[in-house]
């Protein structure tokens, strides 16, 4: 029941009747009573100051909150010793009852997009809950859908979100649902709330079952469990559940997967033809590989090519080959050097003509050409070319060489001949020379 003080301040100030105790927590008590602005049933929220020095926070963060998968606050008000929160009853219980009851994998579904939907809007407001477990989660009536996330008592809100991955270091909430880094006295974030989504999940999935928590272990055997977490998955379990859950409880927290992530998995929007999202070092991963494979046929568009454009058919040759290649570009630049016999022809001829030209202007040959015209050719320059002169000279050469007995006729015994056509031969290629004058 309120306490005296109590009890006159909030039915004068704030119009709440009391009706009687729902539960009591280590930091307060809540109160079901009567809200006579609205005559509706509500909850009614009080926290010793001094018990609980950050009562302040928890009542600031409900005022920012707005969501269907959030206990919604409808006043704050306070006093010397305490704070009172007056929020909406939730008549449905709480999800630690529910689990015990038969679902189907669509109903557990439907619950875990709930929750996940809050802590994703939680997340966008920079608030990390830190206390997520069954008890704190609960129905505001017997339609699953009506799946609500209370109690912000260990909840942290970021001035700024460059702050968001530095700052916490601080042990705080059940034990049995902490992430593994909170044991590890290291800064940890918002992936603490993805870990205990993991587990909540796990035993929704198990009808209660904790999958590290055992009532007859010791507290240092737990969290050496949650350390090291082996995970035991009845064979019933659907595979795209038991593939959100690991993603969920991954040790290392950059591996693991966000609240935003895990909206879209198969499992939750119950699209089962959609890829699974892929976790950080798994988008590391594929990108590398679809670099590597780009590489690739960028090397193999470059051979194509080097072999349509290169004139060497082999794109390694050994020096055997480039030898020969070398030795085949020699002869080709030599036989481009040898002259072509035409144009050596007239070249020549060309030569000759120059030099004729030169010698017919030149005086001395004038002087020359003069004297010829004056002087009487003799019976041997009257043979018309050097061809007949050789052929005179090598007849009578042949004779001598036979020794024939009969000697060659003379010029006088040719002309005795009454053979006229040796007489007309010689008269044709033998002329008389003048005689001299004195």
């Amino acid at each position: 029941m309120f306490q005296g003080e109590d009890v006159d301040f909030l039915e004068e100030m704030y119009k709440i009747k009391e009706i009687g105790k729902i539960g009591e927590g280590s930091f307060g008590k809540v109160y079901k009573a009567i809200d006579l602005t609205d005559n509706t049933e509500c909850a009614v929220k009080v926290v010793s100051k001094t018990l609980f020095k950050d009562a302040q926070v928890e009542s600031d963060i409900y005022q920012q909150l707005n969501h269907p998968h959030i206990v919604q606050c409808k006043r704050i008000t306070e006093n010397k010793n305490q704070f009172f929160l007056i929020m909406e009853l939730m008549k449905g219980g709480t999800l630690a009852q529910r689990m015990k009851q038969e679902h189907t994998d669509e109903e557990f579904a439907i619950i875990m997009k709930g929750i996940l939907m809050a802590v994703h809007y939680l997340h966008e407001k920079r608030i990390i809950h830190r206390d997520l477990k069954p008890e704190n989660i609960m129905f505001a009536s017997t339609d699953i859908r009506t799946v609500k996330i209370a109690d912000f008592g260990l909840s942290f809100k970021f001035a700024s979100e460059g702050m968001f991955y530095s700052l916490l270091n601080k042990k705080c909430g059940t034990i049995i649902y902490m992430a593994p880094e909170q044991f590890k006295e290291k800064f940890y974030s918002k992936q603490i709330d993805s870990w205990s989504c993991g587990v909540i999940m796990y035993m929704l999935l198990n009808s209660g079952q904790h999958p590290f928590y055992n009532k007859n272990e010791t507290r240092e055997q737990v969290i050496k469990k949650i350390m090291n977490p082996v995970w035991h998955f009845s064979d019933g379990m659907n595979p795209l559940a038991k593939d959100l859950i690991q993603k969920l409880t991954t040790i290392e927290p950059i591996e693991r997967y966000s609240v935003g992530q895990a909206l879209i998995h198969p499992w939750i929007t119950r699209n089962f033809q959609d890829k699974i999202p892929l976790t950080y070092n798994e988008q590391i991963h594929q990108f590398i590989k679809d670099q590597q494979i780009r590489n690739q046929f960028k090397l193999l568009f470059f051979l194509q090519y080097l072999m349509k454009n290169c004139p060497i058919q082999q794109p390694y040759p050994d020096d055997e080959i480039l030898q020969k290649l070398s030795d085949k570009k020699k002869l080709q630049q030599q036989y481009q050097s040898l002259p072509n016999p035409q144009s050596q022809k007239q070249r020549v001829l060309s030569n000759n003509q120059k030099i004729k030209n030169l010698r017919s202007t030149s005086p001395k040959d004038q002087k020359s050409r003069q004297k010829s015209k004056s002087k009487p050719k003799t019976s041997f320059e009257n043979l018309n070319t050097l061809e007949d002169q050789r052929y005179t000279i090598a007849s009578f050469k042949k004779c001598f060489q036979q020794k024939a007995t009969v000697r060659p006729k003379t010029i006088e015994e040719a002309l005795n001949e009454n053979s006229a056509k040796s007489r007309q031969f010689i008269k044709q290629k033998l002329e008389l020379p003048p005689l001299k004058k004195k």
